[in-house]
């Protein structure tokens, strides 16, 4: 896919300062920022508001979340599609829009059915923009370029989700019905404004295919399916800091509680420093499978660190949390800059949005089997499950490289559009 007119310049790298080059990247950065100070806001106060105002359980709320989630994976491909065939920036305008409506809708749910079909709706349309979104990326992009917005566009999103959830403490300070509906109102407002910026982007012309071979080609992909089950095995670390620590550090050490805000806080600092940075050397699928690699065996590392937090009183035990912490960072950052890459250079050009749909969809997957898997390995055998977790790491990242390789062989010829 050819970057639109306009696009070349500023594309190729990120400025090594606070902004990108001029180009595309600057407008889909703020963009970014603004609808990720949105988000920040409605993860502070959502899960309160439901149960709190509206009067769902907590059991009601996970479960009409996981079910939305299920139909959220029926949506990321067909709408990946249609991106290429209508072009990318206009779609994403559109769901945008129609993300920031649906999210309204929940100051009028009042019982656990609306909530279900307003979540339902809500995360179909947008993890279809997700996908679009990734699309626009790949357009506006070139070459390494892509691997180092993604990466830039990945530090911005934790600046904002920080500060929206720093906005969301006020209205868990006030604890009001007004205070909380406020926050969905301002999300709507941001994200409103961020949709209208995305317009800024010079227009992406679509593809449309001149020969009459399968549509749906990145279901057909065995390789790049294959790279993507393996990215989500890997990712399933993103959740150990949400899902896991919290209750480790309380229930299995002597660490005082404040260390979970400790190793939150180190995670976000480090990703939003040095994200850019970790992704310079990664430049073809060949670096980026080694990178990710790495990023197995540093897992494993961290995953003994936290492990060990068990043993040694509270002074040793936040030095083994936050040591483990760092290391998992460190390979978080190589990872998610292998992971940039791949999505994008194993798939055709003229189908960046189905193939950005087909790896959104696995990212969905593991998103959603994660807290299983922790609740089972590490939360629900212990030490033993630490280092099991470990091990799945360090394997999964070690069949990169072949796995790469073979997908690398089996990619598709480019198609006349």
């Amino acid at each position: 896919m050819s970057a639109p007119s306009g696009a070349q310049s500023g594309t190729r790298s990120v400025r090594r300062g606070v902004l990108p080059e001029p180009g595309p990247l600057r407008p889909l950065a703020l963009a970014t920022l603004l609808s990720r100070v949105g988000n920040g806001l409605l993860m502070t106060v959502s899960v309160l508001y439901f149960n709190r105002i509206v009067g769902l359980s907590i059991a009601q709320v996970g479960l009409g979340l996981t079910v939305a989630g299920l139909f959220g994976l029926l949506s990321a491909v067909p709408l990946g599609h249609l991106a290429d065939r209508r072009g990318p920036r206009g779609l994403f305008v559109v769901l945008s829009l129609m993300v920031c409506g649906l999210s309204l809708l929940y100051l009028g749910v009042h019982n656990f059915w609306q909530f279900l079909v307003v979540s339902i709706v809500l995360t179909m349309i947008d993890r279809g923009a997700g996908a679009v979104r990734a699309a626009l990326i790949a357009a506006v992009t070139v070459g390494a370029g892509r691997v180092a917005a993604r990466a830039y566009l990945r530090a911005v999103t934790n600046i904002g989700i920080m500060a929206g959830a720093a906005v969301g403490a006020f209205a868990l300070h006030f604890d009001t019905a007004t205070a909380y509906r406020l926050m969905f109102v301002l999300d709507a407002v941001l994200s409103s404004i961020a949709a209208f910026v995305v317009l800024a982007i010079p227009r992406v012309a679509p593809h449309h295919r001149d020969d009459d071979g399968p549509v749906w080609i990145a279901l057909r992909d065995r390789g790049y399916l294959a790279v993507a089950a393996l990215n989500a095995g890997m990712s399933i670390h993103f959740a150990v800091l949400d899902v896991a620590i919290p209750l480790w550090v309380v229930d299995h050490t002597d660490a005082p509680r404040w260390t979970v805000a400790l190793l939150l806080t180190i995670n976000t600092v480090v990703v939003s420093l040095f994200q850019v940075r970790s992704s310079r050397g990664i430049a073809d699928p060949t670096t980026a499978a080694r990178a990710t690699r790495t990023a197995g065996l540093l897992l494993l590392a961290s995953m003994v660190l936290l492990a060990g937090a068990t043993w040694g009183n509270a002074l040793i035990a936040v030095a083994l949390l936050a040591a483990g912490a760092l290391v998992q960072v460190i390979a978080e950052l190589m990872q998610s800059s292998g992971s940039f890459l791949l999505s994008f250079d194993l798939a055709p050009n003229h189908a960046q949005g189905q193939y950005q749909g087909v790896w959104n969809t696995s990212m969905s997957i593991s998103t959603m089997i994660a807290p299983t898997v922790l609740a089972l390995l590490p939360l629900g055998l212990g030490v033993p499950g630490w280092i099991i977790l470990g091990v799945w790491f360090a394997l999964t990242g070690a069949l990169f490289v072949p796995v790469v390789r073979w997908a690398e062989s089996r990619r598709p010829a480019p198609v006349a559009v």
